[in-house]
């Protein structure tokens, strides 16, 4: 298993390449194919962590070129489709994803089977709905269980950055970021977080140097 990072735009948001064996899942698909190095690649899905545009720009084009499905949480589905909710129409031309998009809902699990992959190294894909920065947001935790040390990994879209969480001005809420960042905080230390922008990190190092990792910012909500 190898984790490729792609970050492009004037956003910097980063397109993760999930290499299995010789298939792969993309999570946010916002950089050209063209700039993916996908060759002996078969791209198997793509899941969105949330339907910001920067993060979603390149879905149709990707998904058309790979014939890979597009996954979403289900209430984020109606802003992939919406340039005014997504923010392209505010930002430059407007962009609305045409391509079926799958629904996903907060602990769904998914399995290699689930994207009709070849035998390959078992992993585990669990949904956990982690509103705030947009109400359908998702973490998307990937568990390489037979792995005995950095087996799993998170991709947090833009809820948590490292020593940072998301904005909850473009159309989220901060009673349920709070609720999000105490979800994250009760996985084990050694997850490995790839978020939306910026530098991966851990839920450990997160718990020990990020403000908002601590009972005085959420816990007069959980």
């Amino acid at each position: 298993m190898e984790v490729r990072f792609y970050p492009f735009g004037p956003l910097q948001a980063i397109l993760y390449l999930v290499v299995i064996g010789k298939e792969a899942i993309i999570i946010d698909p916002c950089v050209p194919v063209e700039l993916l190095d996908l060759d002996g690649l078969d791209v198997k899905g793509i899941i969105c962590t949330h339907a910001h545009y920067d993060h979603i720009i390149e879905a149709d084009n990707i998904s058309r070129k790979t014939k890979s499905v597009l996954l979403a949480y289900t209430d984020e589905i109606p802003l992939m489709k919406d340039s005014i909710r997504n923010g392209s129409a505010r930002m430059f031309l407007p962009y609305s994803v045409e391509s079926p998009v799958l629904p996903l809902k907060d602990g769904d699990i998914l399995t290699p089977r689930d994207f009709m992959m070849s035998d390959t190294e078992p992993f585990t894909i669990k949904v956990i709905h982690t509103p705030g920065h947009t109400y359908g947001s998702i973490s998307v935790l990937f568990d390489f269980f037979e792995k005995k040390k950095n087996g799993k990994h998170l991709f947090t879209g833009d809820t948590v950055f490292a020593d940072m969480i998301g904005r909850t001005d473009l159309g989220g809420d901060m009673n349920q970021m709070k609720q999000s960042i105490a979800k994250i905080a009760m996985l084990e230390d050694d997850v490995i977080i790839y978020p939306g922008h910026g530098e991966m990190t851990t839920v450990g190092a997160e718990k020990r140097h990020n403000q908002f990792f601590t009972a005085a910012f959420y816990n007069d909500i959980i």
